[in-house]
């Protein structure tokens, strides 16, 4: 029997917090030059998954990039408020299997009564991997949280070791699709793996942008503000030019009725010292000005 409910737990653990917007330290497959911005550090990660296949090199912002660039930085901080403090069943998975003696190997359990105390089921499974292991969670129609924060999951986590030791490295991934109180359903496809001792450690998530192309945001933190008004910043990849650094000059907001930011700025920069901002100017106008100083209002 391997005593891996401790190593799982930790696992979790770390990425129930990444999960609820806490940054992290990340970075690029490309190991790009240093930002100065200390939500992003330099650590190469692989980005490699079953979605995003996009480009991985640094954006360079200009005149012809510049509104791609924007909608990804507008497309980027919506999701990461989206999947900001969304609670995930691992943090009952972790709490559930620290409590037990361990997994028996191959051994798969039904732990839908401790997850899914709303309805749905839970199963967890343990596969040797030598010298590794895995974990491998399956959740269907999983419904658990209260009141306003009430879940419903339908999905997989699979969390992958390195060895069986509790400093192991590891992989954690969610996939799946979650229903919330007022946020309707999101499909998620979140990566987060730290090396030994958890050091190093990276995640990002694959999404659909307000363009419907495919995107990937990577160690970004939220701040709401209150009243539907935030501050993000983080590292965000265009499928077509690469990945931009984002932060936020006026906070903004996202009281529009079709989800978009109606109000306050972000800046944007990319290789070569380039650069570019969004301002939000109404529900259905927006402004993307370049570092040289062309500027031009589109509508969404």
């Amino acid at each position: 029997m391997k005593e891996s409910a401790n190593y799982l737990w930790m696992a979790l653990l770390a990425l129930q917090l990444t999960v609820q917007g806490c940054g992290g330290g990340g970075g690029s497959s490309d190991n790009p030059t240093d930002t100065g911005d200390p939500v992003n550090n330099d650590n190469p990660v692989d980005n490699t998954s079953n979605t995003y296949t996009g480009s991985e090199s640094q954006a360079v912002v200009s005149e012809a990039s510049a509104q791609d660039l924007a909608i990804t930085a507008a497309s980027g901080v919506k999701r990461a408020v989206d999947e900001n403090d969304i609670v995930f069943p691992s943090q009952t998975a972790a709490k559930a299997l620290n409590s037990t003696s361990g997994l028996v190997p191959m051994l798969i359990v039904d732990d839908s009564n401790e997850l899914c105390p709303h309805g749905g089921t839970a199963t967890i499974e343990e596969i040797e991997a030598d010298p590794g292991f895995i974990n491998d969670f399956e959740f269907n129609e999983c419904s658990y949280g209260e009141g306003l924060f009430l879940y419903t999951y339908t999905g997989n986590i699979h969390v992958t070791y390195a060895n069986d030791t509790d400093s192991s490295a590891f992989t954690a991934v969610y996939t799946g699709s979650m229903t919330t109180v007022g946020n309707g359903t999101q499909v998620f496809n979140k990566t987060f793996s730290c090396e030994a001792h958890f050091r190093n450690c990276n995640f990002f998530s694959d999404y659909s942008g307000y363009d419907g192309r495919l995107y990937r945001v990577t160690d970004i933190s939220v701040t709401e503000e209150g009243n539907s008004t935030y501050t993000a910043s983080g590292r965000i990849y265009d499928p077509a030019h690469g990945y931009i650094d984002v932060t936020t000059e006026i906070p903004f907001t996202l009281d529009c009725p079709d989800d978009r930011p109606g109000a306050g700025r972000l800046s944007f920069t990319g290789a070569n010292q380039s650069s570019g901002s969004i301002e939000f100017i109404s529900c259905t106008e927006y402004v993307v000005t370049t570092g040289s100083g062309t500027s031009n209002t589109y509508s969404w």
